[in-house]
């Protein structure tokens, strides 16, 4: 059966105002949905982005980092916005990645750019941006009695750093000898100019050997070098923005002691040398910078040597034990008919003693056994009937449980050299390392970021263009 319909007026001009608000409300509930969308796609496609952290990076040194490289020679912010866009894109149109039948999309988006606008590069401002992420690993495990410790004993090292022992005991010898020569000329003018050898004179014939040798005696030491020219330290370097909001530079003592602990903790030295690593002696290298192992390891021995005899000197000529050098220098003065140089005869025999002590001390060090920065009689190992055959009996020691420990040694002498030393010494250090592991040859810490801040550009088929900032890093 047929029926007629009719429409009033009323109706046909009230049909297109609710038509159009009908149209309005869907077309305001796709942008809210895009927008949404957008965010959730945003997050997904940069969490996707930090998930892509160096893994050698973390596994040796706990640091998590995004390698803008991925494996080129090339590191460059475009490779992680390339990455953010394939996310990105997945993410908006998931139908194009799994068979969803009889899905429609309303959104119809698609990225158009992905644009870092801020990314903070590990080797930033001489390592800075690297700094603050070991600092921050070390809070998080350890809290700051590390930072304490290795700040105490760097105070206590650096009374000591600085006095040139050897120095004073150079020009005291040449005091003595030119006081020799002047008497010996006015009692004698047939004096044929031959002064007779002190104690002192035997011992100083051994320095210039120098402190390797005797120390390092029957250990087998490495042969490693790295190349010069290719280390971070040395080249120029790809440049981020730094730390960001609301990161801010870790400076003060507590944050430098974290940073040394943290090195001591995750490099290798003598007596603790880390598995295939390219440097043997790492902390020795981040101290002295130089290519090759044995080269470190020699000037950190001359530093703590150093160390050691101006503590040895200070201690000896408040000790006791000073009245053996007094009663020597009493005989040479009485032979050589000088009893006026005996005190003179005697300062020079103690600056012998207390080297031939402290080459001792760093053979005990070297051996893994500790020494007192403090010296009591009852440590000091060297007797003076020793002192002329001391390189015979380096080996004859007593260690003490209450002493340094090489290892403590070299944190003193970290914080001595100060931070920014070591953040160059350790970004040498890591390069070298993870370049030795498999696909990271051509690895470069300053193509490592620790977060970005992105700008995501889209557009929608039904809606225009839309846009989103989001920051994310690792914390």
């Amino acid at each position: 059966m047929k029926r007629c319909g009719y429409m009033t007026v009323y109706l046909a001009l009230t049909f297109g105002v609710m038509l159009s608000l009908i149209l309005a409300v869907i077309e305001g509930a796709r942008r809210s949905t895009i927008r949404m969308y957008l965010e959730c796609c945003a997050d997904m496609a940069l969490d996707s982005a930090l998930a892509q952290y160096h893994r050698e990076m973390f596994r040796q040194y706990d640091l998590f980092f995004i390698d803008t490289s991925y494996g080129t020679d090339d590191p460059s912010y475009h490779r992680t916005e390339e990455w953010i866009f394939d996310y990105m894109e997945k993410n908006l149109r998931p139908g194009e990645e799994f068979s969803l039948p009889g899905i429609r999309d309303i959104t119809g988006l698609s990225t158009r750019n992905v644009e870092l606008l801020r990314a903070g590069v590990a080797s930033d401002n001489g390592g800075e941006v690297l700094k603050y992420h070991a600092v921050r690993y070390m809070k998080d495990i350890s809290g700051i009695s590390l930072a304490e410790r290795i700040l105490g004993l760097g105070e206590k090292a650096q009374e000591w750093q600085g006095q040139d022992m050897e120095g004073q005991w150079d020009a005291a010898e040449e005091s003595l000898k030119a006081e020799i020569t002047q008497k010996k000329r006015l009692q004698d003018e047939d004096w044929d100019g031959e002064i007779p050898e002190t104690p002192s004179d035997a011992v100083r014939a051994t320095r210039g050997e120098g402190i390797l040798g005797p120390a390092a005696q029957g250990i087998r030491l490495s042969d490693a070098s790295i190349p010069d020219a290719s280390r971070p330290s040395k080249r120029e370097l790809n440049k981020g923005t730094g730390l960001f909001e609301p990161k801010e530079p870790v400076d003060g003592l507590i944050n430098d002691g974290l940073f040394y602990a943290y090195i001591m903790e995750h490099c290798g030295y003598l007596g603790k040398e880390k598995e295939n690593s390219a440097l043997a002696y790492q902390v020795e290298y981040i101290l002295q910078r130089q290519c090759q192992d044995r080269e470190n390891l020699k000037r950190t021995a001359q530093e703590l040597l150093l160390i050691r005899e101006a503590a040895n000197v200070a201690f000896l000529f408040a000790s006791s034990l000073r009245s053996q050098a007094a009663e020597a220098a009493n005989v040479i003065a009485a032979i050589l008919l000088m009893p006026e140089i005996a005190p003179a005869v005697e300062t020079v025999i103690l600056f012998a003693w207390a080297y031939a002590e402290s080459v001792k001390d760093i053979r005990i060090l070297f051996k893994g056994d500790k020494v007192a920065l403090f010296k009591s009689e009852a440590d000091w190992n060297t007797p003076f009937s020793q002192l002329l055959t001391y390189r015979m009996h380096l080996d004859s020691y007593h260690s003490t449980e209450n002493g340094w420990s090489y290892g403590d040694y070299l944190g003193a002498l970290l914080f001595i050299h100060g931070s920014e030393n070591a953040r160059k010494g350790l970004m040498d250090v890591m390069e070298s390392d993870i370049r030795k592991t498999p696909g990271n040859s051509r690895f470069r810490i300053d193509g490592l970021i620790d977060g970005m801040e992105a700008k995501i550009s889209v557009t929608s088929s039904y809606s225009g263009d839309f846009e989103i900032t989001r920051v994310y890093e690792y914390e």
